[in-house]
């Protein structure tokens, strides 16, 4: 399916179909946009008619008159074992019709998007309790060992660390507000980490913002007094780094292989994230904006806007130009989006982000699979999406298992 223009009464029509207030003229404008899109490269799968049923009929013919069901596999790619979840329509309006080309399927209200999965779980599923997606949770470490529980702590004051207040704003976000400039100049170190379910922002003293990702990790000064600004990571965070010329930003990460030298990561001003879950086969540094220099032992390499870093133990840096930095930075913006992407990829972010363990029965599946969906959806919703589109799977209570 190709993109096609779309503006804003397109998106208006949409909403007015799914409410039964559409007239027959606004009907055949919409009608008339959709019949626009290229699907000759889709197909429907039987399995998926329990989703039809939350459509009106009256569109599902509309819809069918374009897309006939096949006997092969759904959606599937002849012949290269891909499969298409969706194709990429970049458009709210389009959103209505995506179930029935594809498998992912929201209804977006402004900037809320709500999948129909939550609302009609699979038939494979329909007796696990379902799992609510991540949230904004996470522990602080402080320099004496206490620890805060962040969810549940109030706004206003937390501590105070060396020359630095902490303070959890309305927002929930962590930030450090210096205080007495005549305390003890000795780095006072604090400790951020998610578990798995949870995500955290974090402002550094020196105006540094800081997402981290599920199950992930930083370590990093209160106040920062030396010639450089030094912070530790594990797992997955993305960096706005304060300009400061003369005095650099740099990211020590610190999951790197027994054996292997940790990754630093050098940067004045900038933009960028890192992946670097152990349970990941490359560590990725993916660079937004500006500039920032990879080092690992003797290899080195210095990245431009929309470039990465790729690190597999016991090789040299390489670089690459993904096609999609989006899909990268997906996470940070509520989004889960997968691009060609084999089924242990998806399950390893499924895993971190509603704190399910995956296990695999015989061989794993070879499909690769398109797609975005919004990480407010439940578990329900995207074991549904899963298994329409071909994945043989079980859950029961925090387990699923993927079949061969």
């Amino acid at each position: 399916m190709r993109e096609r223009p779309y503006s804003q009464e397109m998106l208006e029509l949409g909403e007015k179909w799914m409410a039964g207030t559409i007239t027959p003229e606004e009907k055949k404008r919409l009608f008339d946009w959709y019949d626009g899109f290229d699907d000759t490269e889709l197909s429907l799968d039987a399995d998926q008619a329990p989703l039809f049923n939350r459509l009106k009929l009256e569109m599902l013919q509309e819809i069918r008159k374009k897309i006939r069901p096949s006997t092969a596999s759904a959606t599937s790619d002849a012949g290269t074992g891909k499969v298409r979840w969706m194709a990429r329509v970049s458009i709210a309006a389009a959103a209505i019709f995506v179930l029935a080309v594809g498998g992912w399927f929201f209804i977006i209200h402004g900037k809320t998007a709500i999948s129909v999965a939550e609302k009609n779980p699979a038939t494979s599923t329909e007796n696990h309790a379902d799992i609510g997606p991540g949230s904004n949770k996470a522990t602080l470490t402080l320099a004496d060992g206490t620890t805060v529980t962040l969810d549940s702590a109030g706004t206003g004051n937390l501590a105070q660390q060396g020359n630095a207040r902490v303070i959890k704003n309305g927002n929930g976000q962590i930030q450090y507000a210096a205080t007495n400039a005549s305390a003890a100049r000795s780095e006072v170190y604090n400790l951020l980490s998610t578990p798995r379910g949870g995500q955290y922002r974090l402002k550094l003293q020196d105006g540094t913002d800081v997402w981290l990702n599920a199950a992930s990790s930083i370590r990093y000064p209160t106040a920062f007094t030396g010639k450089e600004r030094r912070v530790e990571i594990t797992g997955e965070a993305y960096f706005e780094v304060a300009k400061n010329a003369g005095m650099p930003f740099r990211v020590s990460v610190t999951d790197a292989a027994a054996g292997e030298q940790a990754t630093d990561i050098e940067v004045l001003g900038t933009e960028f994230n890192v992946n670097a879950y152990k349970d990941e086969t490359d560590q990725v540094t993916t660079l937004i904006a500006g500039s920032v220099r990879v080092t690992r032992g003797a290899s080195a390499v210095t990245l431009r806007p929309s470039q990465q870093a790729v690190i597999t133990t016991g090789a040299a840096i390489k670089t690459s130009r993904p096609e999609n930095i989006d899909q990268i930075i997906a996470w940070k913006n509520g989004a889960f989006e997968f691009d060609d992407a084999d089924v242990p990829t998806i399950m390893r972010q499924i895993s971190r982000w509603y704190d399910v363990d995956v296990q695999y029965e015989g061989k794993r599946p070879e499909d690769r699979f398109s797609g975005t969906f919004s990480r407010n959806t439940s578990l329900a919703g995207v074991l549904q999406i899963l298994h329409i589109s071909g994945v043989r799977l079980a859950a029961e209570n925090k387990k699923i298992v993927i079949k061969s």
